[in-house]
């Protein structure tokens, strides 16, 4: 239903001549996220097993904002563009990883496990194993991403009661 729901708002949005639609993934902002939650873990010296088996990149709140506020004041060609961080395409558990050393902890607690694995007896909807976007239409209009490895270690770097 989700990806219906998604489907049919964009094709609402179409039919006005002037419009952005931007497509994003992986959202980390305020309140309860993976980011926050891998954060918690390593503080509380939890070793957590997290999926290795799909990848994407993550999309702060900020940089969508930043991305949004591009595409206005630039005077960009309506339409749809792809926006998220930039960087690399990582995992899950590389993201878990990455936290855990931000935190000071060992990255090689976070133990890997496949989505199949992860599922297991659980009622969780279908997630892609691939959720990278193209940024080049975007990064076209003069917009560069900022690495989302970098924005994690200043998101990161507030405590974990103002996120």
């Amino acid at each position: 239903m989700y990806g219906q729901s998604k489907a049919a708002g964009d094709l609402a949005v179409a039919t006005v001549p002037a419009h952005y639609i931007l497509r994003t993934s992986w959202v980390i902002g305020d309140g309860r996220n993976f980011v926050r939650t891998m954060q918690d873990l390593a503080a509380r010296g939890v070793s957590p097993e997290v999926v290795g088996d799909q990848d994407g990149r993550l999309t702060f709140t900020e940089e969508l904002s930043r991305a949004t506020r591009h595409l206005v004041s630039s005077g960009a060609p309506f339409g749809t563009y792809n926006a998220t961080n930039g960087g690399p395409v990582t995992s899950w558990a590389e993201i878990a990883r990455e936290v855990f050393r931000i935190s000071g902890r060992d990255p090689g607690e976070v133990r890997l496990t496949t989505t199949t694995a992860y599922g297991a007896g659980k009622a969780l909807a279908p997630r892609p194993q691939h959720s990278a976007l193209s940024l080049a239409k975007l990064r076209a209009t003069g917009f560069e991403p900022e690495d989302a490895f970098s924005a994690m270690a200043r998101y990161c770097s507030s405590p974990l009661g103002e996120r």
